[in-house]
């Protein structure tokens, strides 16, 4: 209570302090979605990824020959590896620090959140029926479905149609493209 009192400023009037504890809100809720993006991420990076990798190698070692390790299971790393860990960590980056930079008006949070699940169930879905084809002909496309919806959704949600606060339609700087074209 005494550290709460210290860190308010003095002075404040109601409509100040409220727009100030709603900054603190939003800035708070867009933490935590840029954490659980990362983590994520790291997730993918580790098992799927290094894991899948790592005894990918060892196959191929052990037997000194490419051709001892299954097309599917290769596939299942590199898509772990850029579409889980390194696209992962470009969404949830650009979700927390393109409106900021390009000073737009807030997104509603249920559009990171809502990425989030779908990108993250599209990868997962992915890497498994790479891993175990059970009826890949339907799961295949539906992942692949998914990882695109959630990238339109990170596109419409950061992308020019998103007016900024102060006045008209800035153009794009050349590090949105980077982060598009790099998702």
């Amino acid at each position: 209570m005494a550290s709460e009192i210290a860190t308010k400023p003095k002075g404040l009037d109601s409509k100040t302090q409220s727009l100030m504890d709603r900054a603190i809100a939003r800035e708070k809720a867009l933490s935590a979605m840029l954490m659980t993006y990362i983590f994520t991420g790291l997730v993918f990076m580790l098992l799927p990824g290094t894991f899948l990798g790592v005894w990918n190698l060892i196959s191929i070692s052990r037997l000194q020959a490419l051709e001892s390790v299954t097309p599917g299971w290769i596939q299942a790393h590199g898509h772990a590896q850029i579409f889980g860990w390194v696209a992962t960590f470009i969404l949830g980056i650009g979700f927390y620090s393109i409106p900021k930079l390009r000073k737009m008006k807030p997104f509603a949070m249920w559009r990171g959140w809502t990425c989030w699940a779908m990108w993250t169930t599209g990868v997962l879905l992915r890497w498994a029926v790479t891993l175990w084809p059970w009826h890949w002909r339907f799961w295949m496309p539906f992942a692949a479905l998914l990882e695109f919806a959630a990238f339109l959704l990170f596109f419409v949600t950061i992308g020019p149609a998103h007016s900024s606060t102060d006045g008209p339609r800035k153009p794009w700087d050349v590090w949105v493209f980077a982060v598009i074209a790099a998702t």
